[in-house]
């Protein structure tokens, strides 16, 4: 077996041509995001398998899907390889086996002449509209899509859109875009903004209303809380046991605020490295091939975040349905884009298979628990603690500490609903000891300086609270 780093058209060149010379097995490629895997028989390409998505399947041109799959891959020839001497790929069959050599040649042209027009239709899965009979092939498809569909050459096919484009015989009409575009953004809204000059609240309320997606980063030399949102709605809170309502209740004047826009498609990725346990943990490079792992998440589609830390800060690397969606590098506690997949040795790679993170209704569960406590330590505070101790050790992801119920781990579905039914059993006992009534009426005087609160942070989803 032979694996290794992509950086340039030269070792995509020598991979290529040099490492197939008369060998027989399947190369497995993952090159400027795309997955290509292909069967090789004495230095010859007889099958392969690729994750170019084409709407239309029927009458593929095998050997031209499998031309501009290697002339996307030379637009950025950066990535991984790997060959194996036995013959993997179960996929689309070349009619006439293709050399390495000549494949390579037929790639490189066909990369020439794609710049020319990506230039003008901007997306490969833009579709064409056509204005004239001579054009009508071209009909409601994309790029992508007449190229495997045609019978005559790749090259053919480009020069034709080129010149149709010229002529105003072809236009785009739908734009659309491949999973794997890698243009997601991130942006700071506000970056160390210190909250004494702020009213955190309505910078709270002002994301919801907009729909924000990312996070917000609530950070003092002692702490930092972590709110991560989708579409307006805040779905985790990290650290787990931080009181977020007794925070916004009485914000700290010496923290800051950042806020950090992110695409809603990857944001809960990132509050994955923060809540969740991952699958592999801080491997050294030393001890695994980190082609292994791009490769196998692109071929069996996987969804993951790939956390890579180095020495000047830590990578994440986004793949859903085995698609590389983005890559940011972390460091000093700031993102930003990253436009490599060279890491610098050595490094530690932890590997997170997606996964529910979302701790919102069980952090609202936890502090109506403390503030049930809270009554109850009023009028029966030894009796209240021995029940309740006795309570909480059943659960082994609470402690209670400091006449406070807190989470030591971010709860699953599993965990939430047990904490549901905690709150529902402590509501129970507080009725028992102090009276239904006197019960609701205390709780209510408690909950009301929340009110606000509880609106912007929707407690009225896990809970009906009377205001």
């Amino acid at each position: 077996m032979f694996y290794g780093y992509i950086g340039d058209t030269r070792s995509l060149n020598d991979v290529i041509t040099g490492l197939l010379q008369g060998r027989s097995g399947t190369l497995e490629l993952f090159v400027n995001r795309y997955f290509l895997s292909m069967k090789i028989k004495e230095g010859s390409v007889t099958e392969f398998r690729s994750d170019v998505e084409l709407l239309n399947r029927e009458k593929v041109n095998s050997y031209n899907l499998l031309v501009y799959c290697l002339a996307q891959m030379l637009s950025n020839p950066e990535g991984f390889f790997a060959f194996y001497e036995e013959e993997k790929v179960k996929g689309m069959i070349l009619e006439n086996p293709v050399s390495a050599d000549e494949l390579m040649i037929q790639a490189t042209i066909v990369r020439r002449e794609l710049d020319d027009v990506l230039d003008r239709v901007i997306s490969p899965y833009a579709i064409f509209k056509a204005s004239d009979r001579f054009a009508s092939f071209f009909e409601g498809k994309s790029l992508v899509e007449a190229i495997s569909l045609s019978a005559e050459s790749v090259v053919s096919v480009v020069r034709k859109i080129k010149d149709l484009l010229t002529e105003g015989k072809l236009d785009i009409y739908e734009f659309r875009e491949e999973k794997s575009s890698g243009d997601l953004e991130i942006d700071y809204l506000m970056e160390g903004v210190p909250l004494r000059r702020v009213n955190i609240v309505a910078i709270l309320e002002s994301l919801k209303n907009n729909k924000f997606s990312g996070i917000a980063k609530i950070s003092a030399p002692t702490y930092t809380i972590n709110l991560f949102y989708e579409n307006g709605d805040i779905f985790a809170v990290f650290p787990v046991d931080y009181d977020i309502f007794e925070f916004l209740l009485s914000p700290d004047k010496n923290a800051e605020l950042t806020l950090i826009s992110l695409d809603k498609s990857i944001v809960r990725f990132i509050a994955i490295r923060y809540l969740s346990q991952p699958d592999i943990n801080s491997v050294s490079s030393n001890f695994m091939e980190i082609s292994k792992l791009f490769l196998g998440l692109s071929k069996y589609k996987k969804d993951a975040l790939l956390l890579i830390s180095q020495r000047r800060g830590d990578i994440f690397v986004v793949f859903k349905e085995g698609h590389l969606v983005m890559s940011l590098m972390e460091s000093e506690g700031i993102f930003k884009p990253s436009h490599t997949l060279k890491f610098e040795e050595p490094y530690f790679l932890s590997l997170f298979f997606y996964k529910k993170v979302d701790n919102m209704p069980s952090i609202v569960y936890i502090f109506m628990i403390n503030e049930v406590l809270s009554i109850f330590m009023k009028h029966a505070p030894t009796k209240i603690n021995t029940v309740i101790l006795q309570e909480v050790v059943k659960y082994p992801f609470l402690s209670f500490w400091e006449g406070k119920v807190r989470l030591v781990k971010n709860p699953g579905e599993e965990e939430e609903h047990k904490l549901m039914n905690l709150l529902g059993f402590i509501l129970d006992l507080g009725a028992q000891e102090i009276g239904e009534q006197k019960h609701q009426e205390e709780l209510e005087f408690h909950l009301r300086p929340l009110k606000d609160i509880f609106n912007l942070l929707e407690v009225d989803r896990y809970l009906k609270i009377k205001s």
